[in-house]
């Protein structure tokens, strides 16, 4: 995997949660009220695909997105500012 920054890996990532998104939004308002399947079981293959479609893609994602967010955000004995002080 080549170097990437962290905000240039979750931009890639919202981009392709949007393209994902609009194929489904795509295939449902468009193609399947066109081909009357909306309401009945002929669009079932289409949901277990795209549902399993949609799983592989998080969890390639994510194990993409723990070597570069993982130390930083899941260690547990790091103190993260909270942008205001207590007074002392």
């Amino acid at each position: 995997m080549k170097n990437i920054k962290p905000f240039h890996f979750l931009l890639i990532w919202v981009f392709g949660f949007f393209a994902l998104l609009s194929f489904d939004l795509f295939m449902e308002g468009l193609v399947f009220e066109w081909l009357e399947w909306n309401g009945t079981t002929k669009n079932d293959w289409f949901f277990a695909l795209w549902w399993g479609f949609v799983v592989i893609w998080f969890i390639f994602e994510a194990s993409k997105a723990l070597p570069l967010y993982g130390p930083k955000v899941f260690n547990p004995q790091q103190q993260i500012p909270l942008g205001w002080s207590s007074g002392n």
